[in-house]
């Protein structure tokens, strides 16, 4: 008789891809920036296999966790990073 593979999640390699493009994008500016980026994005792929154990049906893997990850990329970039530079250039830390 024939095996049986065991339903599991399954992310394929253009997931890692997209991923990988986006944090490597936001570590080309800032290491803060892509570690931003990066928990964004795992918080979404989390968030979807959460999604996916409640509705137990098939969900694209990437578009919540890219959309995160865009979204914290350009706060980062353009909030949390000018921020950042502002304290230390002023010496005043929290």
């Amino acid at each position: 008789h024939r095996h049986r593979v065991p339903d599991a999640v399954k992310l394929g390699l253009g997931d890692f891809i997209f991923y990988s493009v986006l944090v490597a994008r936001a570590a080309m500016y800032d290491l803060n920036v892509a570690l931003a980026t990066m928990l964004a994005i795992i918080f979404g792929l989390v968030s979807t296999l959460l999604l996916l154990s409640i509705y137990r049906k098939a969900l694209p893997a990437l578009p919540f966790s890219l959309l995160l990850g865009i979204v914290f990329y350009v706060l980062a970039r353009f909030c949390l990073d000018p921020f950042v530079v502002a304290i230390s250039t002023n010496m005043l830390y929290l």
